[in-house]
């Protein structure tokens, strides 16, 4: 089929209006959704009042040289991917219940083994038993958000709750800030003191999470600005190190932020950002790591396996979530903040694909639009809590199955296999229990 510009050569890039592609300077452009499947064009200023409008903007594939001397800087993105929607009937949320009297104002939770542990506003860490309507005291926390606080680009510092899965330990951090400390609730002690360098702290949520091996507890946490470190949790013992950063590892400049740990717990992402800034999510293999220590991040090629996922311009701080051992899902659909539009790409960090020049990345087996918001997955489904409450996705055919509205949860109790939300006079639970329609 013969180019739009006419030239005998390869097509390259997006399709393009006809003002771009007669343009003989750079043309500034909007990404239009045209509605069929994920499906965009670069559009002029012109033809996107005519996409806003509803009418169709006619738009033809052009040579890479054509392409180089109109392409211009991304504005914005106007219409959306298509929806596959083959929803049917799912099961709601509970009622709300309350918290018990005395508990006051509830900054956040984390579902234990033991029950829900409550972080209040006066830094009591409460164990929260619904049935009965009460909570147990069980430590304080001395972590406060600075009196100085300002927020960073959108973000206020706030305190975070963590907690281990047996529920003997938490941890409270200031995410967007620089502290944090780790108690043991058996005792109420604080076994370990956070603080990273403070170096862009601002930037990113606390990087932080529990997880176990060989029996024991150990808590991962950010010790710089692009180190992650492993200690025990009941001694404040390093347990696994990351060697010092040298300017030519790959892991070396990464800014790392929120934490995500595969459901068996064998790999690691972290939603990071590198210079310009970039957001640049990264994986590894936790497994490996635990297995070698600090050796596995030697040589070229590390034994973690350090992957790295699509960057996009000035835009981290994203929904991701791991769906198995294998495959992870990251937020949004687009490469630049400008235009980054609801939906979620699905990559297997198992498999790598070769780009050439470009390097390889994790094999992207799905993109679809819709899901925005926080992201959860049990039993091989996405779950997303944006717009108008809880949608529930098939993750390989990109169909939305299922909705909740009005319901906008917070936390995943991986223990109860529940989704949780929290509101400002107590919880709301519903079930995890999905399946994928068959025939």
């Amino acid at each position: 089929m013969a180019l739009a510009c006419g030239h005998d050569a390869p097509a390259y890039g997006l399709p393009v209006c006809e003002h771009i592609r007669t343009a003989t300077d750079e043309v500034d452009f909007s990404l239009h959704y045209t509605g069929h499947g994920n499906e965009h064009q670069r559009i002029c200023a012109l033809c996107r009042e005519e996409a806003e409008h509803g009418r169709p903007v006619a738009a033809g594939r052009i040579c890479e040289d054509c392409s180089d001397t109109s392409y211009g800087s991304v504005v914005d993105a106007v219409g959306r991917p298509e929806i596959i929607d083959a929803s049917r009937p799912v099961p709601g949320a509970g009622p709300l219940v309350p918290f018990p009297a005395g508990t006051g104002t509830v900054l956040d939770l984390a579902p234990t083994e033991r029950g829900l542990l409550l972080l209040a506003a006066d830094g009591r860490i409460l164990l929260w038993d619904a049935e009965a309507g009460c909570c147990t005291h069980l430590a304080t926390t001395g972590v406060t958000v600075p009196a100085d606080a300002k927020p960073w680009s959108g973000h206020d510092k706030a305190l975070r709750l963590h907690a281990s899965r047996n529920g003997r330990f938490a941890a409270v951090v200031v995410d967007f800030g620089r502290t944090g400390e780790v108690i043991d609730l058996t005792t109420g002690a604080v076994t370990t003191v956070l603080e990273n360098d403070g170096y862009h702290s601002e930037t990113v949520p606390y990087s932080l999470l529990f997880t176990e091996h060989a029996g024991r507890d150990v808590v991962l946490h950010r010790t710089r600005w692009n180190r992650i470190a492993g200690t025990d949790p009941a001694t404040g013992e390093p347990v696994l190190p990351m060697p010092k950063s040298e300017k030519e590892a790959a892991w070396a400049h990464s800014f790392h932020g929120a934490l995500h740990l595969s459901p068996g717990g064998t790999r690691l992402a972290s939603d990071t950002w590198v210079w310009h800034p970039l957001g640049q999510p990264v994986t590894w293999n936790l497994a490996r790591w635990f297995a070698d220590g600090e050796a596995a991040w030697n040589g070229e090629q590390p034994a973690v396996e350090f992957l790295r996922l699509p960057p996009c311009e000035y835009h981290w701080n994203r929904p991701m979530v791991w769906l198995d051992e294998a495959r992870i899902v990251l937020g949004g659909l687009g490469d630049d903040d400008e235009a980054v539009v609801p939906g979620a790409r699905v990559f297997d960090v198992t498999r790598m694909v070769d780009l050439g020049v470009h390097g390889s990345l994790p094999d992207e087996t799905a993109t679809f639009g819709g899901p925005e918001g926080r992201f959860f997955a049990a039993d091989g489904l996405l779950y997303s809590a944006g717009g108008p409450g809880l949608e529930i996705w098939d993750p390989t055919s990109g169909a939305r199955i299922g909705s909740v509205p009005g319901f906008h949860p917070t936390h995943h109790d991986a223990v109860r296999r529940e989704l949780v939300q929290l509101t400002a006079d107590g919880v709301r639970r519903r079930p995890t229990t999905e399946s994928l329609p068959t025939g």
